[in-house]
């Protein structure tokens, strides 16, 4: 069971709304028209076991379901009956109404409030209201989630989460919806479809529709009517317990009634809670009144029967790792996979499976599941008929549903990357796991060439698009090929070229950031050799427009030192891009770019001296441990003398070696660097006398 949690005072979304002059202006605005109205009312007189009328208000529902695969994919028959349960505290047919004590029974109250799935959607075709979207946005407690949004003049949105957000639900009244359209409708976590006993999940519908609480000012001994609503009694929130209904502090508070007690105790709306809610179904404001007019009942169908529609095909590829929530789509030969039918829409009576690769199982007719191996490298085809009852089957074919590894591992020494496209990069797979536009692919840009790999950081949505589907929380993966680096010894590195900028000029307030990581267990477990952030990742800092490298000079080396774990006959790596965003869920990244992928003895830097122009250079600089000073003339070096001072000049270290090279490669131990500072490097050949500055971090 999800943990969840309320907030019982003003939720926060309601909280920043007030901080908005206007749209303060226009909730006392609504919250005076619809008390007027009340005031209208001879409460003598009137029937309170009824909402006073026979007009019935159904508001169209759709539900988009977010999901990554995981429990937070409730079933439709769910949804269902929960909004089965829903409208029986709003039609006061929840049997529970029995309970409902002496005092408050004559208050109770049909509200003549109903809530149905929609069954035609916007573009005006059949629907059962309820769509699955594969996202990581399930795991987002924020306005961001709600992607895909219907027209909230003909529906109310319901998104489902599996967020760990302290507040378990996010709502908009109709003035915060005034202000916010693309955010209107309610956000609730799949926990509560349980369902929860009580009106727990109603009370945010009533929110919906404006509903205040009955209490504002919680504390001890505080007694507040902070409706205005005549049969709803004072209250205080110390008396919010099933086990105190009949407490006489406040005037007995109703804490049976669903807005004062979010729990399994509230089992009732009164008739004046009923009629508020109706009068703001009249007013216009949230698009609240569009909700129910005989055109949207028309466009949306909820006066119709629902269809028996076509089933949606859709399918689910092996599970994430222990602890992790990413997809896992990479796979070496001969490793089970398990694929889970997720086809939904349709209650499926048959499927039929079928794989590439020279599967294990090529063909299976399994309706739930099948586990398989794949003998051929390379990306899978996968294809799922599922058939539905009374319906007809449909087909899913994604010829990029998991990749395989070659068992053969390559030969690392030597090896070098350009990401030339025709040049090895099928076996270089990049994962784009959640269809979105923050991904990695092949560019025209590089550093010794026109090729290289870019992320594609920078959001090019506009607004209002931008407003949702925040990258924050996705990842995007490219996985090597597995190398054999026992040809190396115990000095091995793993050198790449990066170029990256922010959006922002201050790169602090960055959340990108680039893991590199190596399985050597044959994709069974992963380890982080380095996690690349901020000035490690961005360069050149920040540039407001989509930013791309123009020169060699806009490019920086990164070289990581091997473990021996790392360092087997059979070693995989992964790059592992995370794109940050800042508190609003809008991207603070930009695009980010890799080449020149090579393992060599040296570092980086070294290992690119072919590429330095004559005389000294010194590598790394700034640097954390040692150096060296890469000394390169055209003719042959007789002999070097290198001395190393510190600022006063003191000498630290001295050495003089006879060689016969045009490039000559000289270590500065890191123990000859004592203390962070600045140090002075003096080269002194036959051709060449030259001194350069050395930072040490």
């Amino acid at each position: 069971m999800a943990q969840l949690s309320i907030a019982q005072n003003t939720p926060p979304h309601e909280a920043e709304q007030a901080s908005n002059p206007a749209s303060e202006y226009a909730k006392q605005q609504l919250t005076e028209q619809v008390l007027r109205q009340l005031d209208k009312i001879d409460w003598n007189h009137v029937d309170r076991t009824t909402s006073g009328g026979t007009v019935l208000y159904t508001i169209p529902v759709v539900v988009h379901v977010l999901h990554n695969y995981g429990v937070e994919l409730i079933p439709d028959t769910t949804i269902y009956k929960i909004l089965d349960s829903v409208n029986s505290f709003f039609l006061k047919t929840n049997p529970d109404t029995v309970n409902i004590i002496a005092k408050f029974k004559a208050v109770a109250a049909n509200t003549k409030i109903s809530f149905k799935l929609a069954t035609i959607d916007p573009r005006g075709n059949p629907t059962k209201g309820v769509e699955h979207i594969f996202t990581y946005l399930t795991y987002a407690g924020s306005d961001q989630v709600k992607v895909s949004q219907w027209p909230q003049e003909r529906y109310l949105n319901i998104w489902t989460s599996n967020s760990s957000s302290p507040v378990a639900s996010i709502y908009y009244t109709p003035t915060m919806a005034a202000y916010s359209p693309y955010y209107d409708g309610l956000v609730l976590n799949y926990g509560y479809f349980a369902p929860y006993p009580g009106g727990y999940i109603a009370l945010y519908f009533a929110r919906y529709l404006n509903l205040p609480y009955p209490c504002y000012a919680f504390g001890p001994a505080t007694c507040s009517d902070n409706d205005g609503i005549p049969d709803t009694p004072p209250c205080n929130d110390d008396f919010y317990s099933c086990t105190n209904i009949y407490d006489t502090v406040c005037d007995t508070p109703n804490v049976q009634n669903i807005m004062s007690s979010p729990g399994p105790c509230g089992i009732m709306f009164t008739y004046g809670q009923g009629q508020y809610m109706q009068n703001v179904l009249q007013l216009d404001y949230g698009k609240r009144d569009s909700l129910v007019t005989p055109y949207t009942s028309a466009v949306t169908g909820v006066n119709q029967p629902v269809h028996d529609l076509w089933p949606v095909a859709d399918f689910s590829v092996g599970s994430p790792s222990i602890g992790s929530t990413v997809p896992r789509h990479f796979y070496c030969q001969g490793q089970n996979v398990g694929f889970v039918n997720k086809s939904w829409n349709d209650t499926i009576v048959a499927a039929s499976w079928a794989f590439s690769n020279s599967a294990h199982v090529p063909t299976s007719t399994a309706l739930s599941a099948v586990l398989n191996a794949f003998h051929e490298p390379g990306w899978v085809t996968v294809s799922l008929a599922v058939t539905g009852n009374n319906t007809g089957t449909t087909t899913l074919t994604d010829s990029n549903a998991l990749f395989i590894a070659d068992s053969i591992a390559t030969n690392a020494l030597g090896y070098v990357q350009e990401f030339v496209p025709s040049v090895g990069m099928g076996k270089w797979p990049m994962f784009n796991y959640y269809g979105n536009g923050f991904k990695w692919q092949l560019i025209n840009n590089g550093y010794f060439d026109n090729t290289g790999l870019e992320y594609t950081g920078y959001d090019v949505r506009t607004f209002p698009e931008n407003t949702t589907g925040m990258a924050l929380g996705d990842v995007d993966d490219i996985f090597t090929p597995a190398f054999d680096l026992t040809g190396f010894g115990d000095s091995c590195f793993l050198n790449f070229m990066t170029s990256g900028a922010t959006r922002f000029l201050n790169i602090l307030h960055s959340g990108d950031s680039l893991e590199v990581q190596y399985s050597a267990d044959h994709n069974y477990s992963w380890h982080t050799l380095e996690t690349l952030r901020r000035d490690s990742l961005f360069n050149k800092n920040g540039v407001s427009d989509p930013y791309a490298p123009l020169s060699p000079g806009d490019w920086m080396a990164h070289h990581i030192s091997l473990p021996a774990a790392a360092r087997t006959a059979y070693s995989l790596f992964r790059f592992r891009y995370h794109p940050g965003a800042d508190s609003t869920g809008i991207s603070m990244g930009n695009n980010f770019y890799l080449d020149h992928f090579n393992f060599s003895g040296f570092p980086e830097s070294i290992a690119m001296t072919e590429h330095m122009p004559e005389g000294l250079s010194l590598v790394p600089n700034p640097t954390q441990a040692g150096a060296y000073a890469i000394v390169k003339d055209k003719v042959a070096i007789q002999d070097v003398t290198i001395i190393v001072t510190d600022i006063t000049g003191k000498c630290v270290y001295k050495m003089h070696e006879n060689t016969n090279n045009t490039t000559e490669k000289i270590e500065i131990p890191a123990t000859v660097l004592p203390s962070i500072g600045l140090y002075l490097v003096h080269i002194i050949t036959a051709r060449i006398n030259q001194t350069e500055k050395l930072v040490v971090q």
